[in-house]
Parts: structure tokens; C-alpha cells; sequence
């Protein structure tokens, strides 16, 4: 079992679950451990119900920029170096793997279904986002235990 240095948590936009997954793992592991967040596609933004639900367990996302794998590349974050990739979606699991064919990157699917929006009915919305908040936080305490 190799020791980890560096996480890379990628789903389709970075704007619900990588970005959840990445601000849960910092407020458990701190800086023990490199992480980052990406997405396959460019979207703008931050989802908002991403924000207030992680604000209720007190990981701060406000500030949190949006990044795909295109453009951490470009930025010189080759994806290939990281330790652990950790797609949150079928479609970033096929991207992962094509971004690290020549690498001896580890992946590790963990998909999940994205958070179901009720354009009528804000608690049930809410309640989608938190049960996917509590999958990966509860997801992230048991792979990690050992950096605790």
C-alpha cells in the first residue's frame, strides 16, 4: 500500500461533488495531504446548494474556483502526478484514465449520482445535496482513516 502525497477528486464540472469532496478532505486531513478538484467540461461557477450545505459542516466553498483538466493542464498540474485520482462520475472515470495512459497514477472510482434540484421544493433539494455531502464525507473518513 503506497503512502499518499497528492489527491486529485474529479466529477463532469467541478461545481457539486469534486469540489464537495475536495473542501471535506481538507477540513479532515488538512495539508498532510496535496488536493485538488477538476471536471471533465468548463462551467462557471460554483453550485450554490454545494456552498450552504458544506457551510453547515463548516467546510468554507465560496471561494472555491471552478477548474477542468483541460485547464489544470494548461496551468502545468499534469494529472498524471498525482498519486490518487478519485473520479465522482462515469464520464470523468473514462477521462481520468486517458488523461493518465502513460502514468502509474492509482484511480479510484467512487461515482456518485449528482444531487436531484426540486425547482419546486427547496428542503427536498437540499436533502439530495446533503445525502451526496455525507456519502463523500463519510467516504473520505474511511479511505483516509490512517492520515487522521
Amino acid at each position: 500500500n503506497r503512502i499518499i502525497q497528492s489527491v486529485l477528486f474529479c466529477c463532469n464540472y467541478n461545481s457539486v461533488r469534486s469540489p464537495m469532496a475536495e473542501g471535506i478532505f481538507k477540513s479532515l486531513i488538512g495539508r498532510k495531504i496535496f488536493v485538488q478538484s477538476a471536471g471533465i467540461f468548463d462551467t462557471l461557477e460554483i453550485d450554490g446548494f454545494t456552498v450552504k450545505v458544506c457551510d453547515e459542516i463548516n467546510v468554507k466553498l465560496s471561494k472555491h474556483r471552478v477548474r477542468s483538466l483541460r485547464e489544470m493542464e494548461k496551468e502545468g498540474g499534469f494529472i498524471g502526478s498525482f498519486d490518487l485520482i478519485i473520479p465522482l462520475t462515469r464520464e470523468s472515470s473514462e477521462e481520468a484514465h486517458r488523461y493518465s495512459t502513460y502514468s502509474s497514477v492509482m484511480i479510484e472510482d467512487w461515482i456518485l449520482d449528482e444531487p436531484i434540484k426540486d425547482e419546486n421544493d427547496i428542503n427536498q433539494t437540499l436533502y439530495s445535496y446533503r445525502m451526496t455531502r455525507d456519502i463523500i464525507l463519510d467516504k473520505v473518513k474511511q479511505r483516509f482513516q490512517d492520515y487522521f
